[in-house]
């Protein structure tokens, strides 16, 4: 069974990154998993959920998966092959990775010997878990498919707060674009997220910005729309 403290801290989890970090944790203690990626996925390309890793480069492994090695994955067949509202699992061997620069930098390079993939197949999209190990013992499969199924739950949870945040600032952004047409694309973009409740550095993240420019736009446009700090907006934006 799963430490029941572990579980609730997961779904207690609001941010992606502190939930990518207890959700290795549990992983590593419950089964010795060096590595997670979850994601979600439809007819696209994926969208990373969650990443960490106890080894360095986490980053560029998860973002190379998801530009170019996705369609390569043979997790691709049991996610298809699973019907609408079921799981699927699939363990993946290094060997079996045909495509030799996916094989190289996801499995190779940091001495991975399998990857074990947990899934639920919704209508519209999946939701996968992915650990990666080394063969230093067998790995708990009970444990990792309990642990997968509760990683879900919280994903789909953090994923459901997430579209309704980037709906509401999709509104605020046409609002201000109608009413206040003076303030720039990234002016509207950063006093959208600021009303929405994110953070300067939070919103530099999202648009790949530097902190100091968040600062900058968000500054701009306070003095565009009359007010002094973001609590005064709405009532600007609502005038």
């Amino acid at each position: 069974m799963i430490d029941p403290n572990r579980a609730v801290a997961l779904l207690e989890a609001r941010d992606a990154g502190v939930f990518s970090e207890r959700l290795l944790d549990a992983a590593h203690s419950a089964s010795g998993i060096a590595e997670l990626f979850a994601y979600r996925i439809g007819d696209g390309a994926p969208e990373t959920l969650a990443s960490s890793s106890d080894l360095g480069d986490v980053a560029e492994r998860a973002g190379a998966y998801a530009r170019r090695f996705h369609r390569s994955d043979p997790a691709v067949i049991a996610r298809m092959n699973a019907q609408p509202d079921t799981g699927f699992m699939c363990r993946i061997p290094a060997e079996s990775i045909e495509l030799g620069a996916y094989r190289k930098l996801c499995f190779e390079q940091p001495r991975f010997s399998e990857k074990i993939c947990f899934g639920w197949r919704a209508p519209q999209h999946s939701l996968v878990v992915t650990f990666y190990h080394r063969h230093q013992h067998e790995p708990d499969l009970a444990q990792l498919g309990a642990l997968a199924q509760i990683a879900i739950t919280a994903l789909t949870r953090l994923t459901q707060q997430r579209d309704e945040e980037q709906s509401l600032v999709q509104q605020v952004e046409a609002r201000l674009a109608a009413s206040h047409p003076r303030l720039s694309l990234r002016e509207r973009q950063i006093s959208a997220r600021s009303l929405a409740g994110h953070t300067a550095r939070q919103i530099a993240g999202e648009l790949g910005l530097g902190h100091g420019t968040v600062l900058t736009y968000r500054q701009r446009s306070y003095q565009k729309l009359g007010v002094s700090k973001s609590s005064d907006m709405l009532a600007a934006i609502m005038s």
